[in-house]
């Protein structure tokens, strides 16, 4: 389904809700092609390899920094001093917005991940509309120089392509959608590798591995639970025929373990072959824009933990954050062990 934009669409909402019913249009996933193709076009350089080999070196020393802060504070929530600051950091450097505080960052972007799944509670909508107005208002005329928050706003994209309609919800869903999916990633890795202590000896004995492990960490445990389509005519999924313009639900961590395409599909193993046939990031002409990033952000600091540290060891139960979109936690209390 997630590769067969023409049966299964977009345009009307990737969420629970469709846009015309909530009202907010995100370009990049709320869209089919054409729009879809115009739109990506306009930022997708911003993540391309150069781009990402700019960051990497201030992204690397930032993760070590993290880690020896962590080193030297023995017991901490690796929410707050791992998967918190480091995607604050990289979406900052990358976009050019200044938050308020990490504080309210972390906070925003949890209520735009909620704004797609169903039952949406008042105050996260408020919340939604209190990030927008902020960015609107400060975050943008505040953009230094040469950022690709100017390049957005002011000239729709590297290629200019993006309408004046579209920028604004353009530069917010990279922004604050980014966040949230980078943050999942960094402390799901944390707790699976606290889960699987001799995949950390692994990592640890060759560092080689690294890059893989990230991808059997987004196959294990996804920071996206699920996401919508909606049927263009009737189709016939399985056998079961679903009717024309129906919601159509994709559940991504059921997938990610499914035995017919992974091998003991419930154990990490960092060293799988056909890891990166996950779905975390999404598939197809709606594989996320930002994942190069999220993947980069990943392996620093798992590298610089493979250079400290011989275990994770969980030192209180933790605690999932309350999210039917999100995969992450709210709280993840661990000590390093160092090597």
């Amino acid at each position: 389904m997630l590769r067969d934009h023409r049966q299964f669409r977009s345009g009307l909402g990737a969420g629970y809700t469709r846009v015309p019913e909530h009202g907010n249009n995100y370009p990049l996933v709320d869209s089919d092609p054409p729009r879809h193709t115009r739109v990506r076009r306009s930022v997708q350089s911003e993540f391309g390899r150069e781009a990402m080999e700019r960051l990497r070196p201030v992204v690397r020393a930032t993760a070590v920094g993290l880690v020896e802060a962590a080193v030297a504070a023995g017991q901490f929530d690796a929410v707050s001093f791992f998967a918190s600051p480091l995607p604050d950091l990289s979406t900052r450097l990358l976009t050019g917005i200044e938050p308020p505080d990490s504080l309210r960052m972390r906070v925003w972007a949890n209520a735009v991940g909620q704004l797609h799944g169903p039952d949406l509670d008042p105050l996260e909508r408020n919340l939604v509309s209190q990030a927008f107005d902020w960015l609107l208002d400060e975050g943008v005329p505040a953009l230094p120089k040469h950022c690709m928050g100017r390049r957005v706003m002011e000239d729709g994209g590297t290629n200019g392509a993006l309408a004046e309609s579209e920028r604004l919800t353009t530069l917010f869903s990279l922004w604050l959608a980014g966040v949230d999916s980078s943050s999942g990633l960094i402390g799901n890795a944390v707790n699976a590798f606290a889960e699987f202590p001799e995949e950390w000896d692994a990592v640890v004995a060759d560092p080689g591995l690294i890059p893989n492990a990230v991808e059997e960490v987004l196959r294990w445990d996804s920071p996206l639970r699920s996401v919508y389509r909606r049927t263009t005519a009737d189709v016939d999924i399985d056998g079961v025929v679903v009717p024309a313009d129906a919601d159509v639900c994709v559940l991504i961590p059921p997938a990610n373990r499914d035995p017919r395409r992974f091998t003991d599909p419930d154990r990490l193993d960092i060293r799988r072959v056909d890891a990166r046939a996950h779905l975390a990031l999404g598939t197809s002409i709606h594989l996320c824009v930002g994942a190069p990033l999220a993947r980069m952000e990943a392996i620093e600091l798992l590298t610089a933990l493979a250079r400290r540290v011989r275990r994770i060891e969980r030192t209180a139960p933790a605690v999932r954050a309350a999210s039917q979109t999100m995969s992450k936690f709210e709280s993840l209390p661990v000590r390093l062990v160092t090597r």
